[in-house]
């Protein structure tokens, strides 16, 4: 007995009626090859009337002709303007995929830190055809991801706290170099995020409010151990007991949009989330830190068509608020030592 597997078909609908599906594009393109009907449905093993049935299918949906008789050619068959362009509008949409037998479904994985940009991006490139997995792992999820081999793309942001450099230290501790490229992002804004009425002016001020925290791995949980070091040396708490005493400091969530909406719905005062993110839920920040997003790409990748769209659209995303883009977004940094 045979391995069961998924497979996936795209399909072309109107009104929730089939109009084209992969028998119909593998018509057209044996008719295209192949100039007659007749050698096309032998190519394909379909009997002559289901051909037919199929193209008038096709033809009925879209509302124009899609074959021709070919002249000079007894029983020859061409496909029209209409539906050769419909035929690469179908393949240019099956080539975004990948139809592998042990089941996989996208040919591209995002896999990092959860972000509005790149999620912005991800739905466009989807809405147009285009197969991505995203798994909002955390920055260090993402970039151990991409160098075992499991993810194509990971957007990371972590802050080394002897330096302050962000990102270029940790793929250097990975011994990542010769794996991976950095491609320069851009700077967003990350803060303390509250509801409106709260008053936050000093980092002190959320002892006595309950927080919602985020996963360890996350560059922005490595923020959050760093405000606690800021809060212990101005209050003379240890650590530990800052981390024992906040309430909420257990209640962990993977992505900024998951803070947010903690907090709307009054489960959480206040979180540390990205300020493009509480903007979106009519939230307040509190300024923490103007970090340094950036995207990892496999250089085993580099060159995958979905991959390199990916990289094209975040380099010349549009800037909102919460957002800073810099001369160099877009660009691969090149480490001067290893």
């Amino acid at each position: 007995m045979g391995r069961l597997r998924y497979r996936l078909e795209v399909v072309l609908e109107r009104d929730g009626k089939v109009v084209m599906d992969n028998i119909t594009a593998k018509l057209l393109e044996a008719l295209e090859k192949k100039g007659s009907l007749l050698s096309a449905v032998k190519d394909l093993g379909i009997p002559y009337s289901r051909a037919w049935e199929l193209i008038n299918r096709l033809e009925s949906g879209v509302e124009a002709k899609v074959v021709n008789p070919r002249r000079g050619y007894r029983g020859g068959m061409v496909l029209t303007d209409e539906g050769r362009d419909l035929l690469n509008r179908y393949r240019s949409i099956t080539q975004r995929y990948v139809w592998n037998p042990n089941g996989s479904v996208c040919d591209t994985v995002y896999a990092g830190s959860d972000d509005c940009l790149v999620r912005d991006v991800i739905e466009d490139m989807r809405n147009e055809g285009y197969c991505i997995d995203a798994y909002w792992v955390g920055s260090m999820g993402g970039l151990n991801m991409v160098t075992l081999g499991l993810a194509d793309i990971a957007g990371i942001h972590l802050v080394d706290p002897s330096s302050g450099e962000y990102n270029v230290p940790y793929i250097s501790s990975f011994g990542a170099w010769d794996d991976v490229v950095l491609i320069r992002g851009y700077l967003r804004l990350l803060g303390i995020v509250h509801r409106p009425h709260l008053s936050i002016s000093d980092i002190t001020d959320i002892l006595g409010l309950k927080m919602v925290n985020r996963n360890p791995g996350s560059g922005t949980r490595l923020v959050i151990e760093l405000l606690l070091n800021g809060i212990a040396a101005q209050t003379g708490y240890s650590v530990d007991e800052l981390r024992r005493n906040i309430r909420g400091y257990n209640d962990v969530v993977k992505t900024h949009v998951e803070v947010t909406e903690k907090i709307v719905r009054g489960i959480a005062d206040y979180g540390i989330a990205t300020a493009g993110q509480a903007l979106t839920m009519g939230l307040t920040t509190r300024p923490l830190a103007l970090e340094e997003f950036d995207i990892v790409v496999a250089k085993s990748s580099i060159n995958k068509p979905t991959v390199r769209e990916f990289i094209r659209r975040i380099s010349k995303v549009s800037p909102r608020p919460g957002y800073v883009m810099l001369r160099s977004t877009g660009e691969v940094y090149t480490p001067y030592s290893r």
